[in-house]
């Protein structure tokens, strides 16, 4: 693996703009030197190049600096399945943490940068450090979430509800790290966003374009708009649950509903 490291200069948490959101966040003077000593390089990636692989021994977190990196394991019938996307100030690796070797492999979708944090140096840190072990806490029970919503997309929503789910995800992440919650870059290509949602490329594309012209997003090739964000949120969660079963139309009907409805009156409005 061909790999760079950074200077001290360009590479101290003290200059990164990424610190408030990631492990050091709240860190200051003697706290902030503790952890940048027991830190390990910044590692540059380029598209494509791996972070770690499968069965590799377990040392260290990554916390990504910039751009984005993709997890991935392999499924039962040899395809690669993505389970993860991870946005500058958030941690991956802890899929190692159990037994000592990385379950999944991790790739950059663009030259990214990641700071590598040894394991047993940020454990001994935090049991000193009790902001830094709380942090870390929250970036595991994040994890945790982000797997348990993948798990209920592809198991109990639509193409369609998958779709606004992710995008609204996104948001929020994004938002958490200071950009923009409505408008923002997909660094992923869209066969990656279908494998990760368990839908097809085609699925991924149709979606888009339909919720395009139903004025909840506006689209211009990866960059995304959200323009009726209330819209996408009932897309993916329906209305009240409870509604249901006395003749009131189910969630997955309401969803479509909602967006043909709107696809109409924008055709409408362009045939005008």
């Amino acid at each position: 693996m061909s790999t760079k490291h950074t200077g001290p200069a360009w590479h101290a948490c003290g200059n990164c703009s990424m610190r408030s959101f990631c492990l050091a966040g709240g860190l200051e003077g003697g706290q902030l030197e503790k952890f940048e000593s027991s830190r390990g390089n910044v590692r540059i990636l380029q598209n494509g190049q791996h972070l770690f692989r499968t069965g590799e021994k377990f040392t260290a977190l990554y916390v990504v600096r910039s751009g984005m990196v993709k997890t991935m394991v392999m499924a039962a019938d040899g395809e690669e399945q993505i389970t993860g996307f991870y946005l500058p100030g958030e941690v991956l690796g802890m899929d190692g943490v159990g037994n000592d070797s990385h379950n999944a492999t991790a790739a950059s979708l663009e030259t990214s940068s990641v700071c590598v944090l040894p394991f047993q140096k940020l454990a001994a840190l935090g049991r000193e450090l009790p902001a830094l072990q709380q942090r870390l806490w929250r970036q595991t029970g994040r994890e945790i979430a982000n797997r348990q919503e993948l798990l209920l997309a592809i198991g109990h929503r639509d193409a369609d509800a998958r779709i606004a789910g992710f995008l609204l995800s996104l948001s929020v992440r994004f938002k958490r790290i200071g950009y923009s919650a409505t408008s923002f870059l997909l660094p992923m290509p869209r066969h990656d966003i279908g494998n990760y949602l368990g839908v097809t490329l085609e699925t991924v594309s149709r979606v888009l374009t339909r919720f395009d012209k139903a004025g909840l997003i506006s689209k211009d090739r990866r960059n995304i708009s959200l323009t009726d964000v209330a819209g996408l949120s009932e897309v993916c969660y329906g209305g009240n649950a409870g509604m249901q079963g006395a003749g009131m139309p189910n969630r997955r009907t309401a969803q479509a509903a909602l967006v043909r409805s709107r696809s109409a009156r924008a055709v409408t409005a362009a045939a005008a």
